[in-house]
């Protein structure tokens, strides 16, 4: 007999158990994190690479053969607009406007000589016309004297050409001698000088030695030009803001403005096209510019500072749609009397921290944001509690043991 009793306890025991633990589980509360939906502005952003440049440099180069007789400017120099910065040997250039003039004059007298003849000739051609009307003279050689006079004029129009040529030669000369000094285009900064005094400079040969003199750039303006994948240009216009930081400084960030998109892409060596979007950035002392520096860029998107209801980017969870057609389903679980309530929503712009809510959700709403693997298996209807309300039951709870003691205590 009380072999059948034991058998049937066991039974009953296999056949209680799953029932029990089924209730237990299904009472269960689940420890979530939670936050409330606010408005905030929804600052979408494309990240793009390019470098750092002065807004306006100028390369210096010689237009002249010459030595280097004076290097009067090094890097890190202010200069002004019209400032001496190099001075070349002058000896050959003085040779040369020497022969200029010299020929000028050469010609000058050139043209008093035919002026002379000219006269000369004139006077001649009058005396054997008064002759000719007597008949004293013979009409031909009346004829070879006016031959000769026309070209006398002829030859003194020629030797006034000869002068314009001269005096122009003498101007080029003049103007290349000036050139033996180079003077500062533009106010600004000494980024590069490349020649010493003694060396020999090339005119205009910028791809071999002695073709670049020196570098000056306007450094009190730094702009970025920054690669933007044509999958994103559509979505950059002027006028937006832009965080640039520079690859030498990965802790500090450049503020800077759109303010130029190419109309033609960069064609990359990958086949892949990008169009270069210039930034102008707004000086920081904490940063020692350098041009040509690497630099990355984030561009905020979003128009106007409209506040939307967002909720972090960790709250949504994405369903793949039943149909190929449709949207990916998006959701969220919104905390109400202890349940998470699992609620469809329509998504907007994100940033990188945040996402917008269009329908579904209003600002205000309690929202489970993690942890990340209670949320991944959260069910519609679960119970829960946030960890500050975990928290706050155990400290009620202790504060009530401890007040439950004190009333204990006689001494009290």
């Amino acid at each position: 007999m009380t072999k059948k009793w034991a058998a049937a306890a066991v039974v009953t025991l296999l056949i209680a158990l799953p029932i029990g633990f089924h209730v237990v589980r299904g009472k269960e509360v689940k420890e979530v994190e939670t936050t409330k939906a606010d408005l905030r502005a929804i600052t979408p952003s494309i990240l793009a690479s390019g470098t750092l440049a002065y807004e306006s440099q100028v390369t210096l180069v010689s237009e002249v053969l010459g030595r280097v007789d004076q290097v009067l400017v090094k890097v890190g120099d202010r200069v002004a607009k019209g400032q001496l910065l190099l001075r070349l040997d002058p000896a050959s250039s003085r040779a040369e406007l020497a022969q200029m003039r010299a020929g000028r004059d050469q010609s000058e007298l050139n043209v008093e000589r035919q002026r002379v003849s000219l006269e000369a000739m004139s006077v001649k051609i009058k005396r054997f016309e008064d002759l000719n009307r007597q008949g004293f003279v013979e009409t031909t050689k009346f004829e070879d004297l006016s031959a000769q006079r026309a070209v006398a004029e002829v030859e003194l129009r020629t030797s006034h050409e000869a002068v314009k040529q001269a005096n122009a030669q003498l101007a080029q000369s003049q103007q290349r001698m000036s050139k033996n000094e180079i003077r500062a285009p533009i106010d600004g900064r000494v980024t590069q000088v490349s020649v010493r005094a003694g060396e020999t400079v090339i005119p205009s040969a910028m791809s071999i030695a002695g073709g670049s003199l020196v570098v000056i750039a306007d450094t009190s303006n730094i702009f970025a030009e920054i690669n933007v994948d044509e999958t994103d240009i559509a979505r950059v216009a002027i006028g937006q803001q832009a965080d640039v930081v520079p690859a030498a400084f990965p802790d500090k960030s450049l503020k800077g403005t759109v303010e130029q998109i190419a109309i033609a892409p960069r064609q990359n060596g990958n086949q892949a096209r990008s169009y270069p979007v210039r930034v102008r950035l707004q000086p920081s002392a904490d940063v020692v510019f350098h041009p040509g520096m690497s630099a990355r860029a984030e561009i905020a998107i979003s128009k106007g500072n409209a506040r939307r209801v967002g909720v972090p980017v960790q709250a949504i969870q994405y369903a793949e749609p039943e149909r190929k057609s449709e949207k990916v389903r998006a959701s969220i679980f919104v905390i109400r009397d202890g349940n998470a309530l699992k609620r469809d929503v329509e998504t907007g712009l994100a940033d990188d921290s945040h996402i917008e809510i269009l329908k579904g959700l209003n600002a205000g709403d309690a929202i489970v944001i993690g942890p990340p693997k209670t949320l991944r298996f959260l069910r519609d209807g679960d119970a829960v509690r946030t960890k500050a309300t975990a928290e706050q039951s155990a400290w009620s709870s202790t504060r009530g043991l401890s007040t439950r003691l004190g009333s204990a205590d006689p001494h009290s």
